[in-house]
């Protein structure tokens, strides 16, 4: 086997963090390994007129030379491309793309391949970033809100009494005819549709013109549609609902006492049922903020580290964006199409800064020692299968059989410990609640 040491690979610069290296994979390397081929061929192969493993190398050649040549090409080509690698001292980012490759007998074989590299980063200073911190605190009234969230959840529901008028958090049953220009449209139409007001299930407008309308009351409403609404016939229309309120319920809400608290789950008494509130509260407080700091960290460390990223890495940060707004749109019963060029345009700076991210956290891990172990790996398994409602073998057999899962568990992973080590270097500044922004 030739050694990297003695292949001559030249480096030719081809702009931003493209290279390309090519060199040579010697003749008696072709040569050796074309043999080997065509004797495993020759051994499988089985033609009239010849004994089992006895074809004539020129017939072997003539009717597998092109399939020999690739197998050939598969197996030495990327073994050499290695060495080359290692030799020229680069730090590849890319899979090599690979110039034409012909074998011709007795000849080295000449090889040429692009690729992507990645760049020499000077990490500027990360330690004691300054971050804002908000008391995590439970109070009285924080119970109290959620408290009122338990009881709306098992509220049960009364007619409401004859002359009172609809308000926010009252049931309506209503019958609805919606046109447009005269004209009705599918979907447009219900009976005995029932309708918390103020939980803004219907198109803005629709739920707070019923509002003030006592039951057995008919009149009329007239909403316009979102221009981000799924329908096209839809989009930025005015249209006339006609409203039968046909009745009225309230919600009456249970009293806050133990019965209350066995209702709502497993609790002895109103105390038990507080406490477990106040750890709810506390720990999801305590993850936002923690959320909203890796955010903060990681816009910072891109914005304090400025180099070109890969294109690469670039294009797997858009597609990752607009695979995540299209998802998102559809999750909203919008319309996931959109003007590709357009929408690529206008993320295109984002995904620079995430990939750019991506490099930054890298760097910070090697110079930190920083990486995923076992544990954290199952505990994220374990909590993938506690939010899919799965085992979590199954979680962890369909992530370990998928190379490109794997790959994004174990970046994702990593990229939190390291947010997470550059956050317990921070100055904290406390500051009121109210003046926090939202993760």
């Amino acid at each position: 086997m030739t050694t990297a040491e003695s292949l001559d690979v030249q480096v030719a610069d081809k702009g931003g963090l493209k290279r390309e290296i090519t060199f040579q994979v010697p003749a008696d390397a072709i040569e050796q390994a074309l043999n080997a081929a065509y004797d495993q061929v020759a051994k499988s192969t089985r033609m009239p007129g010849f004994r089992n493993g006895k074809v004539p190398r020129q017939v072997i050649k003539a009717r597998f030379g092109e399939q020999v040549h690739g197998d050939v090409l598969d197996r030495v080509v990327p073994e050499y491309y290695r060495q080359a690698v290692e030799q020229a001292g680069v730090e590849p980012v890319t899979g090599p793309e690979f110039g034409p490759l012909k074998i011709e007998d007795g000849k080295p074989l000449a090889v040429s391949a692009t690729l992507e590299v990645r760049p020499e980063v000077k990490l500027a200073p990360y330690e004691g970033m300054d971050l804002d911190m908000v008391d995590t605190n439970v109070t009285e009234e924080d119970v109290a809100v959620a408290h009122r969230s338990l009881q709306e959840s098992v509220a049960t529901l009364e007619p409401a009494e004859e002359g009172h008028v609809a308000e926010s958090g009252d049931v309506a049953v209503i019958d609805f005819s919606g046109s447009v220009d005269g004209e009705k449209f599918d979907g447009g139409t219900a009976e005995g549709y029932t309708l918390t007001l103020g939980d803004g299930q219907f198109i803005p407008g629709f739920e707070e013109q019923l509002i003030g309308h006592q039951a057995g009351e008919s009149f009329d409403i007239t909403v316009t549609f979102p221009e981000d609404y799924h329908s096209e016939d839809l989009k930025g229309k005015e249209v006339l609902f006609a409203i039968n309120l046909t009745e009225l319920k309230r919600k009456v809400l249970p009293e806050l006492d133990d019965a209350f608290a066995s209702q709502v789950g497993d609790f002895a008494d109103m105390e038990e049922l507080n406490n477990t509130l106040s750890e709810q509260i506390q720990t999801k407080r305590a993850a936002d903020q923690r959320a909203l700091h890796r955010q903060v960290v990681f816009a910072k460390l891109a914005d304090d580290n400025v180099f070109d990223a890969p294109e690469s890495w670039v294009e797997e940060e858009l597609d990752h964006l607009l695979e995540t707004q299209q998802r998102l749109a559809t999750m909203q019963g919008q319309d996931p199409e959109m003007d590709q060029d357009a929408a690529r345009e206008a993320h295109l700076e984002t995904a620079r800064i995430q990939a750019r991210g991506r490099i930054v956290v890298a760097e910070i891990a090697k110079a930190e020692g920083i990486d995923v172990g076992q544990d954290e790996f199952a505990a994220e398994i374990g909590r993938l299968a506690q939010e899919y409602q799965r085992q979590p073998e199954e979680i962890a057999n369909y992530i370990r059989s998928n190379p490109a899962e794997l790959s994004r568990m174990n970046s994702h992973l990593l990229k939190n410990k390291v947010l997470d080590a550059v956050i317990d270097k921070a100055e904290m500044k406390k500051v009121d609640r109210d003046a926090a922004p939202e993760a």
